[in-house]
């Protein structure tokens, strides 16, 4: 396995491993209630808070990054997230569990940056084509959200102590990995031919490492038109706020979907098959945007296509009057929702790929993002109370609204940012990239 190869599942598994914690605290809300007798407060509060910490502590991570090191930080955040998860499984009161899940949110909030620091610093070290590696980025990330729950019914028998403490242990082991993954400040790009690249396809690494020459830079005109450094977190802002669009939908509907697969069918409204659906969206979701890295559509494109198919999946829902038609329908929306999740990651990394800001535009644009995971839920709960299956309609809508808008931007090119070669590093052709191509 090449030095690219290696750095890379080690990033990818931090990812994976980060989203899983996230999700296996879910199945065990039952066991709260009994454990540190939480009522429906504190019950609240234990996801609010660690969702309010985890977005306060990005912009807070993005500063650290660029001060200091992406690999460190990585570290460091981590392991603080592993101090959370265990002192989460120890907690015995509802104080010490709440505190627990705010250091366990700050120290996810701090990681996030770092990691897409570190994955902006892979790809331009060892030339792995951006499109790819957050196409396996967004895939691994969907992958810990499934895994999460998965973990929690398999080793369920173990505990909430006993599975808490092993996976504060994995998160520790993960940490010191990352320092492993992310390559330094003063690492220059590579020569190892035998490196392949994170998705396993040693051809495009090894041809481009095969000599340390910079590729060929692309005309001015072809690249389009590039993006002011100092207006970066007017783009860092835009972008998040896109993706705080798709997360308040996505939110939305995580409270809603059950909702209404017991409104079609009360045989729906069992556990396995309410999980059944959600499990088959993440599945796609992943799938999605692991072929999306694969073929590296351009940025417009991700962004209309991904548009059109959330309007399509949401509004479809409204009408579904089977469960098998609800679940046809969310597939469709959820293919939409990986493509906005990776057009909008892949518009950051891109567009950072020009000055020394990089970690400050990670920790704004997650910042803006994840507070879209805080309103979702109140909005379409509201919604469903007063409108019922409109609500569908009512999200599409918004979705098509949102593509309106960017019709209007996509007429107007000089609004766009465009690719920027990185600082000492080669140019991408579009070919590579495309992240300017119509």
């Amino acid at each position: 396995m090449g030095a690219a190869r290696r750095r890379a599942a080690l990033l990818l598994a931090a990812v994976v491993s980060v989203n899983a914690s996230y999700t296996v605290m879910i199945p065990f809300v039952p066991d709260l209630e009994h454990r540190v007798d939480a009522g429906p407060l504190v019950v609240a509060l234990t996801f609010a808070l660690f969702a309010a910490a985890k977005a306060l502590a990005q912009p807070v991570g993005g500063w650290w990054v660029d001060r200091w090191r992406a690999d460190r930080v990585a570290m460091l955040s981590m392991l603080l997230a592993a101090v959370g998860i265990a002192a989460t499984a120890l907690a015995t009161d509802g104080v010490t569990l709440l505190t627990a899940r705010v250091v366990w949110g700050v120290g996810e909030g701090l990681v996030s940056p770092a990691l897409y620091a570190g994955m902006t610093a892979l790809c331009r070290r060892y030339d792995v084509p951006t499109g790819r590696m957050m196409g396996s980025f967004g895939a691994a990330a969907i992958a810990g959200f499934l895994l999460g729950p998965l973990v929690a019914g398999v080793a369920g028998p173990a505990g909430l102590t006993g599975l808490f403490l092993a996976g504060a242990a994995v998160t520790a082991v993960t940490a010191v990995g990352l320092v492993l993954a992310i390559p330094g400040p003063d690492a220059g790009k590579t020569a190892d031919t035998g490196a392949a690249d994170a998705t396993g396809d040693p051809g495009a690494l090894g041809a481009a490492a095969a000599t340390d020459a910079p590729a060929p830079t692309e005309p001015a005109a072809a690249a389009g038109a590039p993006a002011s450094p100092s207006r970066w977190y007017v783009w860092a802002l835009l972008l998040g706020l896109m993706d705080m669009f798709t997360f308040i939908v996505y939110s939305a509907l995580e409270p809603l979907l059950p909702m209404h697969l017991r409104a079609v069918d009360d045989a729906a409204s069992s556990r396995s098959a309410i999980s059944a659906v959600l499990v088959g969206g993440l599945a796609v979701s992943a799938f999605v945007m692991w072929l999306m890295g694969r073929f590296s559509p351009s940025l417009r494109r991700l962004t209309v296509t991904g548009l059109v198919l959330s309007a399509v999946g949401l509004c479809a829902l409204a009408a579904g009057t089977s469960v098998q038609v609800v679940a046809a329908c969310f597939l469709v929306y959820m293919a939409g929702y990986a493509t906005l999740f990776l057009a909008a990651r892949r518009g950051v990394v891109e567009l950072k790929a020009a000055n020394a800001d990089d970690g400050k535009a990670y920790g704004l644009f997650g910042f803006v993002s994840d507070l879209g995971n805080v309103v979702g839920p109140l909005i379409g709960v509201a919604l469903y109370e007063t409108t019922g299956r409109f609500t569908f309609v009512l999200l599409g809508a918004a979705s098509g609204v949102a593509l309106l808008a960017v019709a209007v931007v996509l007429r107007r090119p000089g609004l766009l940012p465009g690719r920027v070669a990185a600082q000492g590093g080669p140019s991408r052709t579009p070919a590579t990239v495309a992240g300017t191509a119509p």
